[in-house]
C-alpha cells in the first residue's frame, strides 16, 4: 500500500510539474537576433548575435531556437544548419534560470538583396524530456547586401571613356553667364568667345571659358526586362553592379546622379527611383535601391519608363545612361531623342561574348559593349 501511495504521489507531482511547466517555460522567456551591421557586400561576411535570456527560476534543461532566412545568407558552415529554399538556422541550449546566452554566428552573404528577419521559434520538452511545446517570438532585424564592386581594370577604362563623354557635353552644354578663365585661340572656337582687351594685351588671340551649370546630373537607367520567355539573370545582375560602381565613381567626383530601374522594389512592389543628388547619403540610398531590386517580378518595357520620364529628363537637362540587354528600335530612338536634346547619352549594351551588338552609335548617343563570361 505503501509503495502503490508513493507512486501515486510521484505520478501526481510529474502531472503537476508537467502542468506547471507548460504553462510557464516561456514566461519571462524571449530571443533577439540582429546583424552587426546594416549592410554588407556581395561575397563578404558578416555577423549575426542571438541572445536568449530566462528572467525567471524555471531552469530550461532543453531549448531548441531557430529561424528561417534566405539561403543566399550561407550559414551551411554551422553544424545546425538546413538548406532548401531557404535556410533554417537552429541551436540547442540549456538554459539555468535567470541566465543570459550570447553567441555570434557567422555567415557568407552570397548574393545581392535586403533581407529580413520577422520571428524566430522556440521548441522545448517536458520535465523529463517527453513531449514537445512550441512557441514564437517576434523579432525584427534586416540586412542590405550590396552588390559587389565590377572588375577594376575594366571599370576603370569605362570610367575613362565616360569621362570623356561627359567633358564633351561639358563643351556643347557651356553656360554662358559663368566664366571661368582665358586661353588662347584654338582652330574652331567662336568669334564671339574673343576676348579684345586681352588679346590686345597679349598680342595673340584669346578667348573667354565658360563653365556648364547642367553636365553634373546623371541618371542611370537600369533595364532588368527579358523579353522573352529565357531568363538572363547574370546580365541584369552584372548591369547592377556596373550602375553600383558608377555611382561611387560620379559621387566622389561630386556629379549629381540618380537612378531609374523598371526593376521592382522588393519592399515596396514599385519601380525603382532615385531623384539625383551628390552627398555621402546618395551612396547609400542608390546600393539600398539596387539592393532592393527584385529580378523574379515581371518589369514593363523599359521605352515606356523612358517615355513617363522623359520630360522630367529633359528640364532638368539630365544625362543618361541606359544599362541594358535589350536593343530594340523604341528604346534605341527614346536614348537618341534624350541625347539629341540634352547634350549626349550612353548605350551601355551588357551582352555575353556570343551576343550581337546591334545597335550603331551616333552624334547623339555613344553605344559601349560589356561583355559578361557566361
Amino acid at each position: 500500500m505503501t509503495v502503490l501511495l508513493v507512486l501515486l504521489g510521484a505520478g501526481l507531482a510529474q502531472f503537476l510539474a508537467g502542468v506547471y511547466y507548460k504553462k510557464n517555460w516561456n514566461r519571462h522567456l524571449s530571443v533577439s537576433l540582429h546583424f552587426e551591421e546594416s549592410a554588407v557586400t556581395e561575397g563578404n561576411r558578416g555577423i549575426m548575435t542571438e541572445v536568449i535570456e530566462n528572467r525567471k527560476w524555471l531552469f530550461l534543461p532543453m531549448l531548441q531556437a531557430g529561424f528561417t532566412v534566405s539561403r543566399n545568407l550561407n550559414f551551411s558552415e554551422e553544424e545546425n544548419a538546413s538548406v532548401s529554399d531557404n535556410t533554417y538556422k537552429r541551436d540547442i541550449f540549456s538554459v539555468m534560470s535567470c541566465q543570459r546566452i550570447t553567441r555570434q554566428v557567422p555567415f557568407l552573404a552570397v548574393k545581392r538583396g535586403y533581407y529580413e528577419i520577422t520571428q524566430a521559434e522556440l521548441l522545448t520538452k517536458g520535465p523529463l524530456l517527453s513531449g514537445e511545446l512550441y512557441s514564437t517570438c517576434p523579432v525584427n532585424t534586416y540586412l542590405y547586401v550590396y552588390p559587389k564592386k565590377e572588375r577594376k581594370e575594366a571599370c576603370r577604362e569605362l570610367f575613362q571613356k565616360l569621362s570623356g563623354v561627359l567633358e564633351e557635353r561639358k563643351r556643347l552644354l557651356e553656360d554662358p553667364f559663368t566664366f571661368r578663365g582665358i586661353r588662347e585661340y584654338a582652330p574652331g572656337d567662336p568669334m564671339n568667345r574673343i576676348n579684345w582687351k586681352a588679346s590686345a594685351r597679349t598680342g595673340s588671340f584669346m578667348v573667354n571659358m565658360q563653365d556648364s551649370t547642367t553636365a553634373g546630373k546623371v541618371y542611370l537607367l537600369l533595364d532588368v526586362e527579358d523579353e522573352t520567355i529565357w531568363k538572363y539573370e547574370e546580365l541584369h545582375e552584372a548591369g547592377i553592379r556596373i550602375a553600383a560602381a558608377m555611382t561611387e565613381d560620379f559621387l566622389k567626383k561630386g556629379i549629381e546622379i540618380g537612378l531609374v530601374s523598371n526593376g521592382r522594389d522588393c519592399m515596396t512592389g514599385e519601380e525603382i527611383y532615385v531623384p539625383a543628388r551628390a552627398g555621402k547619403g546618395q551612396i547609400t540610398r542608390m546600393l539600398q535601391s539596387l539592393s532592393r531590386i527584385d529580378l523574379r517580378e515581371q518589369p514593363k518595357k523599359f521605352s515606356e519608363c523612358l517615355a513617363d520620364r522623359k520630360n522630367s529628363f529633359l528640364a532638368q537637362e539630365a544625362f543618361c545612361i541606359l544599362i541594358t540587354k535589350n536593343q530594340y528600335d523604341q528604346l534605341v530612338m527614346a536614348m537618341e531623342e534624350l541625347g539629341r536634346k540634352n547634350g549626349g547619352s550612353v548605350f551601355l549594351a551588357a551582352l555575353y561574348p556570343g551576343m550581337e551588338l546591334k545597335v550603331k552609335e551616333s552624334r547623339a548617343m555613344q553605344v559601349i559593349r560589356w561583355e559578361v563570361k557566361e
